[in-house]
């Protein structure tokens, strides 16, 4: 029997994926377990293998395309089935069993419409709806013989939840004046889109354009990775009390206890992977730093593992070290290579960037002197790490007096959460961190 393939939703916050690539051809035999297709997530490319054996019958969603998740992408079977037939099948399936009332608002004219007395009660198994429509009739209570009358815009006249918040009238003027629905807040029924709302945002997109004393260069949408990045860090940042610590750090001893190292290992080790290997060590001395606030509940964690955010083609992402502080330095640094590696490119797996306990955020390489880094949340502290510089500073000598030096120095700073680090625990963190990488031996011992 022919089976319709949706685009998958593999991660908590994600309402869309992008197509990256087929594996497969129409035609093809598909195995289970072998790679099918790629898709594009909020934060990376993922590869899904096949469920089941068939032959691609079908291909719904070219690559390059984004949709909404579950929407139907793919139809695979027997040689000879109807591909057409399983996805209108498909539709009918997502409909809901049940029909439920209400009155839609819309302009005078649409409203007349949409008030009629209908002739007959609508069957609402027999309509295509989205998953998205299905919920929202579900979930507002819209009258399902208005919902029949709709001229739905999605897949072989499907109707979508955008169809159904905004009346025929509106859609028309949106098209015409190129204003997206979706950036339009309605006044009707039920947050309904009305013409005088779309009207409303082409005179505001108008006025948007600028003057001549404000050009406007572009526009760019607040939303996908940055928009998930944002609203994480303002919850962080607004919910958590953040307190800092700050000292720096005389990296003499670690420069050269690094090239010791890459003098005798194949594995070139980098300042960011002592760094973990540093934190990880101290997290397992002071391990009410490894923790979170879950549910009214302070979570301790056994394993260290250790995100570094990683600039990528798609924002900012934060691949994770797992358990490091079972793992060799070396090890620390094959995985730490092959991770920034693949979230360069966004090529992720959504395990490889969450779990994490504890974040190192670190700007050195860009010449930054000093910066405050937000918690990445669920975790209560993340660790910023800046350049290194050469600075003058008081040193003791051997016969016990002061003098001054110029040294290479290294900012960092700790950013806890004060509702479940206080200020001794993070100054003795800080403090033991300073200490492991001004002797950098112990942090292999």
């Amino acid at each position: 029997m022919a089976k319709v393939i949706i685009m998958p939703k593999l991660g908590f916050t994600q309402d869309e994926g992008s197509l990256v690539a087929w594996h497969k051809q129409i035609g093809e035999s598909v195995k289970k377990g072998e790679p099918f297709f790629d898709v594009h997530t909020d934060k990376s490319v993922v590869t899904i293998d096949a469920a089941e054996n068939g032959t691609l019958l079908k291909i719904v969603v070219e690559p390059e395309t984004t949709v909404p998740v579950f929407t139907p992408i793919a139809v695979i079977g027997d040689p000879g089935e109807d591909a057409d037939a399983a996805l209108k099948a498909h539709v009918m399936d997502v409909a809901p069993d049940a029909a439920v009332k209400a009155d839609f608002d819309d302009d005078a004219e649409e409203t007349a419409k949409e008030e009629a007395p209908a002739q007959q009660e609508t069957d609402i198994k027999s309509l295509k709806l989205t998953p998205k429509a299905k919920a929202l009739i579900k979930n507002e209570g819209y009258d399902v013989n208005s919902v029949a009358r709709i001229q739905g815009t999605g897949f072989e006249g499907g109707i979508t939840a955008k169809d159904i918040k905004a009346s025929p009238l509106a859609k028309k003027i949106a098209d015409e004046m190129n204003v997206p629905l979706e950036s339009v807040s309605g006044s009707g029924a039920q947050g309904k889109v009305m013409k005088k709302d779309v009207l409303a945002a082409a005179t505001q997109k108008k006025e948007d354009k600028g003057t001549e004393d404000k050009r406007i260069a572009e526009k760019i949408p607040y939303s996908g990775v940055r928009k998930i990045i944002g609203d994480r860090l303002s919850q962080s940042k607004f919910t958590a009390p953040h307190l800092y610590f700050t000292d720096s750090i005389d990296t003499t001893n670690l420069t050269a206890f690094r090239k010791m190292l890459n003098e005798k290992s194949e594995q070139k080790i980098a300042f960011s992977d002592l760094m973990v290997k540093a934190v990880s060590k101290a997290l397992v001395k002071f391990p009410n730093v490894n923790a979170s606030l879950v549910d009214n509940e302070i979570v301790v964690y056994k394993s260290t593992n250790i995100g570094s955010a990683v600039a990528g083609d798609n924002g900012l992402i934060v691949p994770v070290i797992k358990n490091a502080q079972e793992k060799t330095l070396t090890q620390i640094a094959q995985e730490s290579r092959d991770l920034v590696e693949r979230a360069k490119t966004g090529r992720l797996k959504p395990e490889e960037y969450s779990g994490g306990t504890f974040s190192i955020s670190n700007l050195g390489m860009f010449g930054i002197e000093n910066f405050t880094a937000i918690i990445n949340p669920p975790e209560a502290a993340i660790l910023s790490v800046s350049s290194i510089r050469k600075k003058a500073i008081v040193v003791t000598n051997e016969a016990g007096e002061d003098e001054i030096c110029i040294r290479p120095m290294m900012n960092i700073q700790l950013t806890v959460d004060h509702r479940i680090i206080d200020g001794l625990l993070a100054s003795q963190f800080v403090e033991y961190v300073k200490e492991l990488l001004e002797e950098p031996l112990k942090i292999l011992i």
